[in-house]
Order: C-alpha cells, then sequence, then structure tokens
C-alpha cells in the first residue's frame, strides 16, 4: 500500500500523506509530484499532512526540498493539516520550514491558493 496519494483539483494537486511513511516512499512522492507540476497544468500543491504523527528531521529537510523544487517549477506549496505534537517537535529540534506556507486544513490551503490567483 502507497502511504500517500495524489489528486488533482484543477491546477491544485493535493498530495495526502499517510502516517509511516518511508525514506524510499518519500523520494518516489518527490518524483511524481514534480513531474505532475513540471507537465504544466498544477500551479498549487497542497501537502496535506493531517495524518502524520511524527515528522523526523530527514523528511522535513525532504518537504523543504520538494517546496524549493516547485517553487522553480512556478508552482506555490502550502503545508496543511500540522498536529500540534508534530509542531512540538518541530520546535524541540529547531526545524523552521522557512518559506512554506502553513494552514490549519486542506480547505483552508486551498482557499489560500486561490485567493492568490485572483490577486496575481
Amino acid at each position: 500500500m502507497r502511504s500517500f496519494s495524489l489528486f488533482s483539483l484543477g491546477s491544485v494537486l493535493l498530495v495526502s500523506i499517510e502516517e509511516d511513511i518511508e525514506d524510499s516512499a518519500i523520494r518516489l512522492l518527490q518524483d511524481q509530484v514534480s513531474e505532475r507540476v513540471s507537465n504544466g497544468s498544477i500551479d498549487g500543491v497542497i501537502l496535506d499532512l493531517q495524518d502524520l504523527e511524527v515528522m523526523d528531521s530527514y523528511f522535513a529537510e525532504k518537504v523543504e526540498e520538494l517546496a524549493v523544487m516547485l517553487k522553480l517549477l512556478q508552482a506555490e506549496v502550502v503545508v496543511a493539516g500540522l498536529s500540534v505534537p508534530v509542531v512540538m517537535t518541530l520546535l524541540d529540534f529547531d526545524i523552521t520550514l522557512p518559506g512554506l506556507n502553513f494552514a490549519l486544513d486542506a480547505e483552508q490551503a486551498l482557499l489560500h491558493l486561490q485567493g492568490r490567483r485572483r490577486e496575481g
């Protein structure tokens, strides 16, 4: 079973990450998401982490790498659904994920991306 799912919502790609994602699946996730965005029809990506209970430094680094790749491909990334324990872990390890936008849930992330599109 895959530890992530990809859903197209028009020009937005919703990436739902399951609780137990392994390192090899993270690399596959990066490849598949960047490939979908590079095809040109996706300009926003929501990383939905609501099912994630733990985020280690490796996964945080890979999320940041993915965001940089997608920015170079002209797509905006919004991280959604961080739980309090995940936020506390990030703070404990001084992981800040600079340059990323955050939302409480996928719905707010979608509204954020749609609002940015109207402004631009």
